[in-house]
């Protein structure tokens, strides 16, 4: 076997070893990333407005237990522990809503610095 042919052998099985399969893992981690943001993304965005109507319904709440519901008070304990029943579900629903923005809000600013 000459040594042009062995030189010849030996570079391409490097190229295949080194250069090649770096460039393809790295566009194919990009691809899978960007699905999974793309993904991601879509999937919460739909969930927002689940948790905005949680949040309104316990506002709606609040306000009826506020009202006792438009009942005469008869018991003063329970009508404090349902006003603050309320309170502590619409506090719960504030949270839940501002944690899935934030979450939603930090993987659109991932997704974008894929594009630089």
């Amino acid at each position: 076997m000459s040594v042009s042919k062995t030189k010849s052998f030996v570079k391409e099985v490097l190229a295949i070893l080194a250069g090649d399969n770096n460039e393809a893992t790295a566009q194919k981690i990009l691809r899978q990333a960007d699905s999974a943001f793309k993904t991601q993304i879509a999937s919460l965005t739909g969930d927002t407005i689940s948790l905005e109507d949680a949040v309104e319904d316990a506002r709606e709440s609040l306000r009826l237990a506020r009202l006792n519901h438009g009942e005469v008070i008869v018991n003063r304990n329970n009508y404090i522990s349902s006003l603050l029943t309320a309170q502590n579900r619409l506090v719960d629903a504030e949270e839940a809503l501002e944690i899935h923005v934030a979450k939603l809000d930090f993987l659109k600013e991932q997704a974008s610095l894929l594009e630089e």
